[in-house]
This record gives C-alpha cells, sequence and structure tokens, in this order.
C-alpha cells in the first residue's frame, strides 16, 4: 500500500490521475439498474445514488439494517458489528478497505444508524477516519413490492489525497455497497421463491 504522507508517492499518484481533471466533477453515470451522482462542495464529496428493488419493504429494511451480516454481502467490507441500540439510534463499527486501480484507502469507522422506519436511515460519524461523514437511506413506494431506494450525504476521507482521487474512491465504494445489497436482496428473494415452489 503507498504512503500518502511520501512526497514522490504524491507526486505519482497527482501524475497517473492527471486525466481525471479533464473529466466534469459531477454527472450521472448508469451502472445497470444504478445511478450515481458526485460532486465536490468545499472539498467535501457529495454523492446521490439511487436504484429500483423489486421486493417486500421488510425484506430490504432487514437487509439495510442487519448491521452484523453486512461485511457479508457489501464488497470491501471487513466487518460491521453493532456494539449497541440505543432507542432508535444503531451504534455501528466498521473495518474495511476501498480500492481503485492499485491504491487502497481503509476505512475504520463507527457510525450512528438512526432508524426512522419505515423510509428513512439516517448515518451520522462518531468517530473514525473520515472528517466527515454523513447521510443516509431513503425508500420511496412506487407500487407494491416496487421502492426506490437511494442514499445521499457528504464525505471527507482524512487522507493526504487529492479531492478528485478521493471522490473517485468513494463513487466506487458507494456503487459497490449498493450492488452488494441489491444482490443479497434478490438472493433472499430467490430463496422464498425456492421455498415456496416446494410447498
Amino acid at each position: 500500500m503507498f504512503q500518502f504522507t511520501n512526497k514522490r508517492h504524491l507526486k505519482f499518484i497527482l501524475l497517473t490521475f492527471g486525466f481525471f481533471l479533464g473529466i466534469p466533477v459531477s454527472g450521472f453515470s448508469d451502472i445497470g439498474q444504478l445511478s450515481v451522482y458526485s460532486k465536490l462542495e468545499n472539498g467535501v464529496v457529495y454523492v446521490e445514488v439511487e436504484t429500483v428493488i423489486h421486493a417486500p419493504h421488510e425484506l430490504i429494511w432487514a437487509t439495510l439494517t442487519d448491521y452484523n451480516r453486512l461485511a457479508e454481502y457489501i464488497p470491501g467490507m471487513n466487518s460491521s458489528r453493532l456494539l449497541r441500540y440505543d432507542g432508535q439510534i444503531a451504534v455501528v463499527e466498521q473495518h474495511g478497505v476501498s480500492e481503485l486501480f492499485f491504491f487502497k484507502i481503509p476505512v475504520d469507522v463507527v457510525v450512528k444508524s438512526i432508524e426512522r422506519k419505515p423510509y428513512h436511515i439516517d448515518i451520522e460519524l462518531v468517530s473514525g477516519n473520515f472528517d466527515h461523514l454523513s447521510g443516509g437511506y431513503h425508500l420511496v413506494s412506487l407500487g407494491e413490492y416496487h421502492w426506490k431506494l437511494s442514499w445521499t450525504g457528504y464525505l471527507d476521507p482524512s487522507l493526504p489525497i487529492p479531492n478528485f482521487i478521493a471522490q473517485s474512491f468513494i463513487r466506487k465504494n458507494i456503487r459497490n455497497q449498493f450492488r452488494g445489497i441489491m444482490s443479497e436482496i434478490q438472493k433472499q428473494m430467490d430463496k422464498r421463491l425456492d421455498g415456496y415452489e416446494k410447498r
């Protein structure tokens, strides 16, 4: 792993990723059924991501709040542990690694997951290697078993790297997180269907 505090390595990063400077820092990109939007605001990365999921609400909610199992289906997350519940607030410790090309950024945080059932889960940073992390999941009903799931938030990793590189890491991390959630929901739906057909 590169030591980003080393000036030679930082210069190498800037040269390697220089082509990003010619790309707009904001814009939508479709990833299958997933759209991701990001931009820089005063040195902080703002991200919006959304997708449409065909599943019961209780299954989607259970997948988002299954804190002790998140690492099983979210790429890059090595561990996720529910520390405690304070009313509707879950305090969760998470560790992982975000990768982009041959660079790796550790993610080590404790967050508050504020469950405002049935449609919102707010995320706030308690501690970790982010200068700022806030956001939340939002569910909007589009019909029976038909939901729009989105996440919006602001993230600022505590790392001495250029913002445009941090933005690329964050976009990839959020995109993979949603793909993992979608895959797990589909997996659980398939299990339910198999169980129903065997009756």
